[in-house]
């Protein structure tokens, strides 16, 4: 019979005492479930960068109290479970009895993508440390270079884009963004504070690792409208397929004014991933209606070095042909202050994208132009894998 813990455990080490220590730590929508053979523990990290550093901190807080049971460790993301980390009673005995170095205990997590058996379980938990309405003001560095003028060798632009991020109800948030530009060498609506991103998002988690998500506001590549979106991951994540489509107007600052035109463009793109295990290389194939009514394909080989994502890519779309190269690097701070009223820091990662095309015809009839549905889009955030997830774990146990 599964105990609904923490109310029940206050008294067990596994009850209220490893509740107090996750919600101490900075975990948030914590619940605790205490079987007599295995711990069940659901949790939201917005503290640790990267999900593999705060479960390797919920692993070593366990093993501290000397947890001798299964211990499941269910990550959430938005308030929705999106990964399930295993180890085995045996297995940390063998630690506990110093036959085993955390690295090596490490290497024995099992971790998978199918939670549906934890989403019945958890159903009526109680949770501590609510997310709900906790904000986070984000300061997004921007940095671009252009090399598609006759006049100039490159044209840049360096902003600061702080955004408030909200977390609302279960798969809930929003989002608000204002950008104010610090140096550009370029005409028009770069020379002036204006909104960013400003966007309702709502997501979803169906059976058999199915998701869904709904956008609606003012995207990236000035464009306002509503956005949709579906994908379907394997339990081991080395497959997924997706697609999306979206109805979407101008949204552009002209003279200092904020100009929009009717949500006439629609878009939408269908793709696959493969994610290969061994050198942690991911291939994305993706086909795509742009923006513009162009067609096209891309190809996309990015390969993850820790934390470090650097890949290639190569699309064709209106008859013409287009490459380059993009990467997302960590920025300062593994672990950021746990939430109060207003939590102020940079994001995880800072991510780019150069491609090699330029030239009138490309540039002037806007060939493969896409959006972005949220600030922080890159290859290395929300990068779930296993066997990455897996191997990073075992890199940070070495150095503990």
């Amino acid at each position: 019979m599964v105990c609904p813990l923490v109310v029940l455990g206050q008294n067990s080490v596994v009850g209220g005492h490893i509740n107090d220590l996750l919600v101490k730590t900075g975990f948030e929508d914590v619940a605790v479930i205490d079987e007599p053979e295995t711990v069940f523990i659901s949790y939201s990290d917005h503290v640790y960068r990267g999900p593999f550093r705060g479960a390797l901190e919920a692993f070593r807080l366990l093993l501290n109290e000397s947890v001798h049971k299964n211990i499941h460790l269910i990550l959430q993301e938005n308030r929705l479970p999106v990964v399930v980390l295993k180890l085995s009673g045996e297995q940390v005995n063998d630690y506990l009895d110093k036959k085993l170095s955390l690295a090596q205990l490490m290497s024995f997590v099992q971790i998978s993508a199918d939670v549906d058996e934890y989403i019945r379980l958890f159903g009526k938990a109680k949770r501590e440390n609510h997310s709900a309405g906790k904000v986070d003001l984000v300061v997004y560095p921007q940095i671009s270079l252009n090399n598609s003028w006759m006049d100039k060798l490159y044209g840049g632009i360096f902003n600061i884009a702080p955004a408030v991020e909200v977390g609302l109800w279960k798969g809930a948030s929003f989002t608000g963004q204002v950008i104010f530009p610090i140096w550009n060498n370029m005409n028009g609506e770069m020379d002036y504070i204006r909104a960013g991103m400003l966007l309702f998002r709502q997501e979803y988690r169906f059976p058999k690792n199915v998701f869904m998500a709904f956008h609606v506001g003012n995207f990236n590549a000035s464009r306002m409208g509503v956005d949709i979106s579906a994908k379907y991951i394997s339990d081991n994540d080395r497959w997924q397929a997706g697609m999306n489509a979206g109805l979407t107007g101008s949204s552009t600052f002209y003279f200092g004014k904020w100009a929009v035109s009717q949500w006439k463009r629609n878009s939408g793109a269908v793709f696959f991933r493969y994610n290969e295990p061994t050198h942690n290389l991911q291939f994305d194939l993706t086909g795509q209606r742009y923006i513009y009514g162009d067609y096209g394909v891309r190809l996309d080989c990015t390969r993850h070095f820790g934390e470090v994502a650097i890949g290639f890519y190569g699309m064709y779309s209106g008859g013409e042909a287009n490459g380059g190269f993009h990467f997302a690097v960590p920025l300062p701070g593994q672990k950021r202050m746990k939430r109060q009223a207003v939590r102020i820091y940079l994001p995880e990662y800072f991510d780019w994208e150069y491609g090699a095309q330029s030239g009138r015809k490309y540039t002037e009839q806007r060939l493969g132009r896409s959006y972005e549905t949220r600030p922080d889009e890159n290859r290395s955030q929300r990068y779930y894998t296993p066997s990455y997830m897996k191997e990073m774990l075992v890199k940070l146990a070495k150095e503990k």
